[in-house]
Parts: C-alpha cells; sequence; structure tokens
C-alpha cells in the first residue's frame, strides 16, 4: 500500500503537537514552525540538499543541527533527528506546513488576506481582522496584506472560500455591464 508524502507529513505533524501540547511549549514549537519557514524562504537551496537522495542522512543532519540545534526547542529538534534516522529529511518542509494548518486549528485561528492599493495603518489592520472575524467565527485572525493598485480603491477581503470584494474596479465593472445591458 502507497502511503503519500503528505499523509505521512500529517502524521507526524499531528504527533508534534500533541506532543507539544502535553509538554506544554505548543507555543515554542510554533515559533519554531515559523523559524523553519523564514530559513526556508531565504535558503532555499537548504530544503533542496534534503530532497536531493545522493547526499547522506548523516551530512543532512550535521547541516540541521549546525544551523538549528541551538536555535529551537528540543522537542522540535528531535523531530529532525527522528527525520534524519528514518530518511524522511525531504518532507520537513510539508510537515511544518501541516503542523501550521493543525495549530491554527487548535487555536480556532483563521488566515485573511486583503487587498488594498496602499500600506495599511495599524487602526485599518485592525478593522479588517474584526471584518474577517465577523464572516467566519474565530478567536484570531492571521491578516496577509497585499497592495494591488489595478483595484483601483477600496479592498478585496478573502477569509477561507468568502471574498468581501469592495474594490472600485469590481465596482466600475459591474456598472458598466449593468448599462451595457440596458443599452441594448
Amino acid at each position: 500500500m502507497y502511503t503519500s508524502n503528505i499523509q505521512v507529513a500529517s502524521r507526524y505533524a499531528k504527533s508534534l503537537l500533541k506532543q507539544a501540547i502535553d509538554m506544554g511549549v505548543l507555543d515554542h514549537v510554533y515559533k519554531d514552525a515559523l523559524f523553519f519557514k523564514k530559513v526556508g524562504k531565504s535558503h532555499k537551496t537548504l530544503f533542496r540538499v534534503l530532497h536531493n537522495p545522493i547526499i547522506k542522512n548523516e551530512t543532512k543532519l550535521a547541516i540541521l543541527t549546525s544551523i538549528f540545534q541551538s536555535r529551537i526547542h528540543p522537542l522540535t529538534f528531535h523531530l529532525l533527528k527522528l527525520l534524519s534516522h528514518r530518511k524522511r529529511e525531504g518532507i520537513l518542509p510539508t510537515i511544518i506546513d501541516t503542523f501550521l494548518e493543525q495549530y491554527y486549528i487548535y487555536r480556532g485561528i483563521k488566515a485573511a488576506s486583503v487587498t488594498t492599493t496602499f500600506r495599511l495603518s495599524d487602526d485599518l489592520i485592525r478593522y479588517f481582522k474584526n471584518l474577517a472575524k465577523s464572516l467566519v467565527p474565530c478567536k484570531e485572525v492571521i491578516l496577509k496584506e497585499y497592495v494591488n493598485p489595478s483595484i483601483q480603491g477600496g479592498f478585496v477581503l478573502r477569509i477561507e472560500d468568502q471574498q468581501l470584494d469592495n474594490s472600485l474596479a469590481t465596482r466600475l465593472h459591474k456598472l458598466k455591464k449593468q448599462y451595457s445591458i440596458a443599452e441594448y
């Protein structure tokens, strides 16, 4: 029977979440996961090395140890050693992504995005977080900002499968469509 990397990563992530909760170190492990994401974005070759079957597992573990051992919680580092021992370092990015998804579910956190034509002030960030909470019940919202001049004004808020498009470009498009239909 074939088990996909996503299924395997999900099991590791679930186990990590449970152990972190049991040990009372969930927030530490969460910060470690964010640190992995940050390192992965700035040093893409690291994850390419982890995926490379030619590089020995001992070498991969030595690399991971030199980068992370002093910077992450021992539970998180234990996961790295376990993955290396089982020759599964390559699925670390998937484990991290899955762990973060499970963490957000556990904490009642939802991810949302807002697109405007300018950078948001702290007051507007709070406003959009509250607006997102009113659309989808949750304890907290992590808001990602995007600046896109093509919306011409207003905003587009996305959370889960909902989109609130209050952009000027969409309003103009609807008006144009409405008047083009009325002419015929």
